[in-house]
């Protein structure tokens, strides 16, 4: 029996650190971009996305071939925005408070605690970054869990009030002619 421990100990170990650098390299990641799309990059470059709704300077595309996850459960809706037509924000839309703690936990590992303001009801999650900022809304009375990504450089030269939501009727529902099998992971 204990000659079964130790390489059971060191199998656990290999494990977890093999877990830890691939958690460190999604976290790095997310500074240069989402879903391998560069932030600040044209809309030119990413074929893959529709566009779904346009307003001024700012236009929201979808991925209607991709279906993303987080804490192994899909997510309703993912949104990109760009502002003069260069990537700016990743929207996301939550589907459980699981999947809000998942990401709080994983900002939280890379970025540090959140700095959380309750107000209405709402409470508000916000981490900063060099070029980065990250929204998590959670509505306390509903369902409703959002979550924002912004790049800083664009997102900050854009209209504050343009830029923290897309507008009503962006998301949809989830597309019932997706190619993949799987789930793709969100971030």
């Amino acid at each position: 029996m204990s000659t079964d421990r130790p390489p059971l100990i060191l199998a656990i170990m290999v494990v977890l650190l093999f877990a830890a650098q691939v958690i460190d390299l999604h976290a790095a990641d997310l500074n240069t971009g989402v879903h391998s799309m560069d932030w600040d990059s044209p809309i030119g470059q990413h074929r893959q996305l529709s566009l779904v709704r346009s307003q001024g300077s700012v236009s929201y595309y979808t991925n209607r071939d991709m279906v993303y996850q987080a804490a192994n459960q899909p997510v309703p809706g993912v949104i990109y925005g760009f502002y003069q037509d260069r990537l700016f924000a990743l929207y996301i839309k939550l589907g459980s408070p699981n999947q809000a703690y998942y990401l709080e936990e994983r900002f939280r590992a890379q970025f540090g605690p959140a700095k959380v303001t309750t107000h209405g009801g709402q409470t508000v999650y916000r981490w900063k970054d060099d070029n980065l900022k990250i929204k998590l809304k959670v509505r306390e009375s509903g369902p409703e869990i959002k979550l924002g990504i912004y790049y800083r450089p664009l997102s900050d030269a854009l209209n504050r009030t343009q830029a923290e939501a897309p507008p009503p009727g962006t998301f949809q529902p989830q597309p019932p002619n997706v190619k993949n099998d799987g789930l793709a992971p969100l971030l």
